[in-house]
């Protein structure tokens, strides 16, 4: 594999919306990695052909040879007749040859052993041709896997890839790399046999010489083909060299596995004779009537469990058998995740390395990255990225953006393998505050602390681009934030505090269709809820798996009405104290995340419910910037919120033209509410210097959302006059309510005025009251 010197990263790529959709990096990585690979394989199965058939062709020549001379020796020879007739004339006639059963040949017997060597050389002489006649058809397979067909580059891709995986599973390389070389030379050894036994005919003092030379030659090749059951990387490889290091291993597997097996049966067979024993002594000496029933009811149980192992075991056995014989073809998402390992387990390109995790992040089927959470090459290779990569970012390159770039890339993409294809373990509070060693489970791999603690730092460095606010790129790392958190408190017997999660999340970039991020939020809050709800005494109890796993179901879910149902769920705690509640911050987001344009699978009555709540998010806020421990700071960031939470309701009726025809009707209530809870906490608190910006509030509702204009109902519609009457019966109430507020606070805040005018200039410097300056 060539390594190739790319230039260094200044930004975070892009994350695609789908598999592919990089601006077409991936598949020029791939279809250039695709052709090295297949360029590569071709040009050495065709080196290993050519020589193949160049030696068999020597051989062949020379084992015809051989089979010249020793083939005439199965028969007689009739120049020994023709030779003994000439000697009867040339001696005159006085001979003992009368007849033709006097000649030579009558009597003739083939050497002692001749046979076995005619039959060994002509076994030699077949494999030959026969290793030639398949080295000629793997030329021809070779074109055929190099063939181009017709369609686009997409098509071409596609199908080429599907060569490659035919001739994986069909063992093309073996084949052609192993079998071929392993005929030829299990010719060559029948060849030196038989070479040995004909000069033992000849003379045994040269079978001798030659029959040491070869055995110490087929010593030497024996050894240094076993030589690879010590050492993968040993050079000195022959065909079969293979099967040497997987066959020692099944040995040792399977002497191990007879002596389990030798012993479980002499606790099975010990055991059965005990509990035949005692079924005896109870069936022929009962106790009592119910211990015999007992015993027969387990009989029974017994007898059921035989009859359905044997019978359901055959039809499974069948089932499995069909479905691993009748293959169904590829589909195109199991060929792009096909490409996808191929780059990452071959390629040195680091760009087309980040490319591919990239690429691996868009996809969220649970069953296709189970395929390669279970491939320890993928699954080790990819940890192995994103370890170097942090490696390198200890190392004090802070000036170089790449090693960051790189760590995020990778370290996202193993987490987000991780998260839809890992299993939790069971997580609960000891009394000796120890850590778990291992805290999920990763095909075959173990994560463990101290790689849940490197991911989560890998995916939340700095991205130096846009990425930093993408929706993906905030779930992804505040899955990891929270389960680093749940981690790092595991010695704490009270609930976890997510505030470092949470604060991840404020501001995060959203989209109008993806609910994903507020969903994982949700759920979150609903489970830490859940565990504070919980008797304090048994906080320690609590296992804190359910809570991962309910944040990892989140994040494997897929986009439906469900989430919005969630998110619904989470708001309606706003009002709710539990020791670990959020911040406001992550409830405006959640908020507006609801009131983002329309969506097709909510109903309108969701989203009006989530209106209608408004009140609930506004008196809430009210509350705490006017509790005395408030700071300037809190009392502003309170404000703000309430004016988000006012902008959010403005324009989703701004949006929704169906929704604004009756927005008083959804919204009156609701703002109702609000001034009648304004009006009690201002009664309770009168002069507070919060009044001032309370009115502030109350001025933007009014301006926000405007009075119902009258409209003549027509004709055809004789029931829009009531709706529009309702209309204007929820704002008026509104009015009613706004202008007695209003006089309340002015009244207030007119005394308070008054009084400060007479305080002095020590305490207006002061700040203490802001509100009259």
């Amino acid at each position: 594999m060539t390594t190739r010197l790319t230039e260094k990263l200044t930004e975070m790529p892009d994350i695609p919306k789908e598999f592919g959709d990089d601006g077409g990096n991936f598949y020029k990585y791939y279809d250039e990695l695709a052709e090295e690979l297949d360029e590569d394989l071709v040009k050495s199965l065709k080196a290993q052909l050519d020589g193949i058939l160049i030696f068999a062709g020597l051989f062949a020549g020379v084992n015809s040879a051989f089979l010249a001379l020793t083939l005439p020796q199965m028969s007689a020879d009739l120049a020994e007749d023709t030779n003994a007739l000439l000697l009867q004339i040339a001696l005159g006639g006085n001979s003992s040859i009368k007849s033709t059963a006097d000649l030579p040949s009558a009597s003739f017997t083939p050497p002692a052993g001749i046979y076995s060597i005619n039959v060994l050389f002509s076994v030699s002489l077949a494999l030959a041709l026969f290793s030639s006649f398949l080295a000629v058809l793997g030329q021809q397979w070779i074109v055929f896997y190099r063939k181009r067909g017709g369609g686009g580059p997409e098509h071409q891709r596609w199908e080429q890839l599907q060569r490659y995986l035919g001739a994986k599973r069909w063992r093309l390389e073996l084949v052609l790399d192993d079998l071929v070389p392993s005929l030829l030379q299990l010719g060559l050894v029948i060849f030196s046999i038989a070479f040995a036994l004909y000069l033992n005919t000849l003379s045994h003092s040269l079978n001798r010489i030659i029959g040491s030379l070869v055995c110490f030659a087929g010593i030497i090749t024996l050894a240094l083909s076993t030589c690879v059951a010590f050492d993968p990387w040993c050079p000195f490889k022959l065909p079969w060299s293979r099967v040497v290091r997987p066959a020692t291993c099944a040995i040792a597997a399977g002497v191990t596995w007879l002596g389990a097996c030798s012993v479980a049966t002499v606790v099975f067979v010990g055991r059965f004779f005990i509990t035949a024993a005692r079924r005896t002594m109870i069936f022929f000496h009962p106790t009592d009537a119910d211990t015999m029933e007992l015993w027969r009811g387990i009989w029974r149980d017994e007898r059921k469990e035989f009859v359905e192992t044997y019978t359901t075991g055959p039809a499974k056995t069948y089932e499995e058998f069909l479905s691993a014989a009748i293959r169904s073809p590829e589909t195109p998402d199991d060929l792009k995740i096909i490409a996808l390992r191929r780059v990452m387990c071959t390629s040195e390109d680091h760009k087309a390395l980040m490319s591919s995790a990239l690429n691996l992040q868009v996809v969220s089927d649970q069953k296709a990255l189970s395929s390669l959470a279970k491939d320890d090459e993928f699954r080790n290779r990819l940890s192995g990225l994103y370890e170097g990569a942090l490696e390198d970012t200890q190392q004090g390159r802070t000036s170089k953006r790449d090693p960051f770039i790189q760590a995020r890339v990778f370290s996202a993409a193993f987490s987000h393998l991780l998260i839809i294809t890992g299993s939790v373990r069971e997580l609960t509070w000891t009394a000796y505050k120890m850590k778990p060693s291992q805290i999920m489970d990763l095909g075959n791999l173990h994560i463990f602390p101290t790689q849940i603690r490197d991911l989560n730092r890998g995916s939340s460095i700095h991205s130096f681009g846009r990425c930093d606010r993408c929706s993906h790129c905030t779930s992804l790392a505040f899955c990891m934030r929270v389960v680093n958190l749940i981690v790092e408190g595991f010695n704490d017997s009270l609930p976890t505090n997510l505030d470092l999660a949470y604060e991840g999340v404020v501001g995060a970039w959203t989209k109008g269709e993806d609910l994903r991020l507020g969903y994982i939020v949700a759920s979150v809050i609903l489970s830490s809820k859940e565990w504070c709800d919980a008797d304090p005494q048994h906080y320690a109890e609590w296992p804190r798996s359910n809570l991962l796993n309910k944040l990892f179901d989140a994040y494997r879910a897929k986009p439906d009405s469900g989430m919005f149902g969630t998110i619904s769920s989470a708001l309606n705690t706003v009002n709710d104290e539990w020791r670990r509640k959020p911040s406001h911050e992550i409830y405006v987001m959640l908020f507006k995340l609801c009131l983002l344009p329309r969506r097709k699978r909510v109903s309108i009555a969701a989203y009006n419910a989530v209106v209608e709540s408004v009140d609930d998010h506004l008196i809430s806020i009210e509350r705490l910037v006017r509790d005395q421990n408030a700071s300037e700071i809190d009392c502003q960031r309170g404000r703000d919120l309430q004016n988000q939470y006012i902008q959010s309701v403005v324009d989703f009726f701004g949006a929704d033209q169906d929704s604004s025809r009756n927005m008083w009707v959804v919204i009156g209530p609701s703002l109702g509410h609000y001034l009648e809870s304004v009006t009690e906490i201002v009664e309770e608190h009168p002069g507070h210097p919060e009044d001032l910006r309370t009115i502030e509030v109350l001025h933007r509702i009014q301006s926000s959302f405007p009075e119902p204009q009258p409209v003549r109902a027509p004709a055809e519609t004789p029931g829009l006059g009531s709706y529009q009457d309702s209309e204007r019966t929820a704002y008026l109430k509104f009015r009613q309510l706004l202008s007695q507020l209003y006089s309340r606070l002015r009244s207030t805040t007119l005394s308070m005025k008054a009084s400060a005018v007479g305080s002095n200039d020590k305490r207006k410097e002061s700040g203490q009251y802001w509100w009259g300056n």
